[in-house]
């Protein structure tokens, strides 16, 4: 997206009232089919729960582990380097970062429980959260 094509958008979604129609504002390639990289985004959100499947129902060793956390890790490489393009891309990147970020933040808990976390992951947490819902 061109510098004055994220200018009128985000010109559009200041003077929208945050009911939605922010995104009916938007330029037609703001709301684009998922891209390659927002494919290779939501892939390594399910490749990381693929690996923490696996690696203990098969018993991975620990290179498989590394090896295959290797290509998630690149897909996340990806997503900072490379801006995203439209709605979909800044989504599927805000999706992957809620996944890299409550996995670090809330470590082998299986409840989840976000009351232990300080105001500034919880700020973070939302914020991603009403992103993805935002760009849906």
């Amino acid at each position: 997206m061109k510098a004055s094509t994220r200018r009128a958008a985000l010109g559009a979604i200041l003077a929208s009232p945050l009911t939605g129609g922010a995104v009916m504002a938007l330029p037609s390639e703001a709301i684009a089919a998922r891209s390659d990289l927002a494919e290779a985004c939501l892939w390594a959100i399910r490749h990381v729960d693929y690996i923490n499947t696996a690696a203990v129902a098969e018993e991975w060793d620990d290179d498989r582990i590394s090896d295959e956390g290797d290509l998630s890790d690149a897909v996340i490489d990806r997503a900072i380097a490379e801006p995203s393009r439209s709605l979909s891309d800044l989504q599927a990147k805000a999706q992957l970062c809620l996944k890299d970020f409550s996995d670090h933040a809330l470590p082998f808990r299986n409840d989840k429980d976000e009351s232990r976390l300080d105001v500034g992951q919880q700020l973070v947490l939302t914020v991603l959260r009403e992103v993805i819902t935002l760009c849906a």
